[in-house]
């Protein structure tokens, strides 16, 4: 991919300092890194924890799903106000852009764990089974001899202040039934966050420096940070603050909206569209949106990229359409969109390793025979990098073994999560779209195999795995390589990040849990939380029992759409490389079916863009860039002051998302 046909990056434009000027007189190192601030993330990390946790899981106000986490983007916008304050009245407290990068990616790392898709899941499944187990479904002789007891919570007594509320998580009983598998889901989390750390130092120089993807998830906070003390800070461009201006004003009507419906609004989240004649009405339903700042995150996407995602999102409806009109509907799962992703991410996937294999045979080459000195810029070297990545590895496979899944199936689906999670990393890197992707996940995997030769162990051992793999929104590793390519625009040591990243991972991960326990015990899952992720529960339980009690076979149409998928990315892959003009990318193919709140913001953006770069050329683009980026700022910003004003009154409000 050329950098001419994507527009530059912000790091292009806004020339980073050497030096901060601080009240005083004297200059401060810009990447500077006092211990004070990595103790401030430290501190904040549980505020925000509890703020995003609050707010998702008791009024449903999503925060955390959109590859551009909202709360660090304030937390940073707020820690750039209070730096112009304290150049006048406290000059030592005055923060370089290292030290806001620092919490900045502090933050981010803890919003990978406490949230919707990761943390608020996991608490779903665990007390699920004890709960809703009736003489009716007769889960206690189906389910219940196959389920981990260890991972679960079993006393339903005990279980009534979690579900109906008004209850007190302090009870030592509680307590003694909570810790015990809290506590090894937590080793278990703790592995996946180590093991992704590692890939990403394995892989960082391939990404960041060789082929040098755009990472336009980085491009806001980067612009936030660089040239804080000066006049070329693009928080001083009018551009962006008219962009702010109108995002910030849509959010404050459309929130007023919403407690006073006479006041008219600009909708710009979904609109359902439903479609009463077919073969049209297999698409139902459509989401229209034009939220602002996924038109600006949408803005920094290559031109091709954004094609593809949003012209993929028509394809998969398409083939609805015309299997409608075939009479193929009446197939189960038609068109196989999850058969279709399981192919299209697994070959994606395997052509990034591909293209990777030269710099990852250098790196292994230098992990077992270090001295060669090209890993000294990394966090950690690539030897303690490597065996990291095997000592997780081994802790994945021993904790799933135990669960009950054979070694077998044990190694093939953490190939297959490990696989995903670089393949989405890359896609982040060079998109910065959101990316939902659950098709690859064990229990939709097993669906191409016969439930009789899996055996009711490796089944359960699928399902009890829903939480993790759900949609995959909020993995933690495109945020690490992010984290490492934001540092290294600012010339941090990126070894200074290896504490603070993982320490971060670590607090999040018990922070989360004991909010979601707290809220479940003074709110009620069942009875105030409007965001208690009741699918998730539904979705892993039920799916256990059908498959345990009804089964499923072996259907080679699914198999072929599986296949068929593998083929397209592939031949997309070959005319990308044979045609520079190609307009086409894989990773379209990958994100873009499942792009049912982006593509029409992605559509919008996308010929914005052409238009800007075909009539006014690259100069143009980058005086409009700032625009973009107000309108992410603006969103971001009043779409948090809005969640604070519901977290602290207690409140529903607007949210920015769906």
């Amino acid at each position: 991919m050329k950098q001419s046909d994507i527009g530059p990056n912000i790091q292009q434009n806004i020339t980073q300092s050497d030096t901060e000027q601080r009240a005083g007189g004297y200059p401060a190192p810009a990447n500077r890194i006092r211990p004070f601030c990595i103790v401030l993330g430290l501190i904040l990390i549980p505020l925000n924890v509890y703020w995003v946790i609050v707010s998702e899981l008791r009024w449903y106000a999503i925060l955390t799903l959109n590859p551009l986490f909202v709360t660090p983007i304030f937390y940073l916008f707020v820690i750039i106000g209070l730096n112009y304050i304290f150049r006048k009245f406290a000059p030592i407290l005055v923060m370089t852009s290292a030290e806001m990068v620092v919490v900045y990616i502090m933050l981010v790392i803890s919003c990978t764990v406490a949230t919707h898709d990761f943390i608020i899941n996991l608490m779903t499944i665990v007390p699920w089974p004890a709960w809703y187990a009736t003489p009716e479904n007769k889960w206690e002789g189906t389910m219940f001899p196959h389920l981990p007891k260890w991972l679960l919570v079993w006393d339903k007594d005990l279980l009534q202040g979690c579900f109906t509320g008004s209850s007190s998580l302090l009870d030592p009983a509680v307590l003694k039934m909570w810790i015990p598998p809290l506590f090894m889901w937590s080793l278990f989390i703790f592995s996946i966050g180590w093991m992704f750390f590692c890939m990403n130092v394995l892989l960082r120089k391939a990404w960041t420096e060789h082929t040098k993807l755009t990472f336009p998830i980085v491009q806001l906070p980067l612009a936030m940070t660089s040239n804080t003390n000066s006049s070329e800070s693009i928080m001083k461009s009018r551009l962006l603050w008219i962009g702010f201006a109108i995002a910030a004003a849509l959010s404050v009507i459309n929130g007023l909206h919403e407690w006073i419906p006479s006041i008219p609004h600009f909708q710009t989240r979904a609109r359902w569209v439903n479609f009463s004649t077919f073969p049209w009405a297999v698409i139902n339903p459509l989401a229209v949106t034009f939220y602002p700042f996924a038109i600006g995150l949408a803005f920094l996407m290559p031109l091709d990229v954004a094609f593809s995602a949003w012209f993929f999102f028509w394809f998969m409806k398409a083939q609805a359409i015309i299997g409608n009109m075939l009479g193929y509907t009446s197939i189960p799962d038609f068109p196989f969109q999850s058969e279709q992703g399981i192919g299209a991410w697994y070959a994606f996937g395997i052509y990034v390793m591909y293209s990777s294999r030269h710099h990852l045979k250098k790196v292994i080459h230098t992990a077992l025979h270090p001295g060669d000195g090209s890993d000294k810029d990394e966090p950690i070297s690539y030897r303690a990098a490597l065996w990291g990545l095997l000592a997780g590895m081994i802790v994945f496979t021993v904790f799933w073994y135990l669960v009950g899944m054979s070694l077998v199936w044990v190694l093939i689906v953490l190939f297959t999560y490990l696989l995903l999670s670089i393949t989405i990393t890359r896609v982040r890197a060079e998109s910065g779209v959101q990316h939902t992707v659950w098709d690859l996940e064990p229990k939709n995997l097993f669906r191409l195999f016969d439930s009789r030769f899996i055996g009711p162990a490796n089944l359960a051992a699928a399902a009890m795995s829903h939480w993790y793999w759900r949609l995959n929104r909020s993995n933690t590793m495109p945020s690490q390589l992010e984290a490492f390519k934001l540092a290294s625009e600012h010339k941090i040591n990126l070894k200074k990040l290896t504490f603070p990243m993982l320490a971060a991972f670590a607090i999040a991960t018990i922070a989360g849990m004991w909010a979601c326990l707290h809220i479940f015990y003074a709110e009620g899952a069942l009875s105030k939380c409007q965001g208690f992720a009741t699918w998730t529960g539904g979705e892993t339980y039920a799916w256990l029992d059908n498959a345990l009690t009804s089964g499923f076979r072996v259907q080679p149409i699914r198999w072929f759409f599986t296949g068929s998928a593998a083929g397209i990315v592939v031949l997309l892959s070959i005319l990308r490389s044979k045609f520079s003009w190609f307009p086409l990318h894989p990773l379209g193919y990958c994100i873009g079916p499942w792009m049912m709140w982006y593509w029409c913001p992605t559509m919008i953006a996308w010929f914005v863009k052409l238009i800007i770069l075909r009539y006014g050329g690259l100069r143009t683009y980058r005086q409009a860039l700032p625009f973009f980026l107000g309108l992410v700022l603006g969103d971001y910003v009043m779409g948090a002051i809005w969640s604070l004003i519901g977290v602290i009154w207690r409140i529903p409000t607007i949210q920015i998302y769906h």
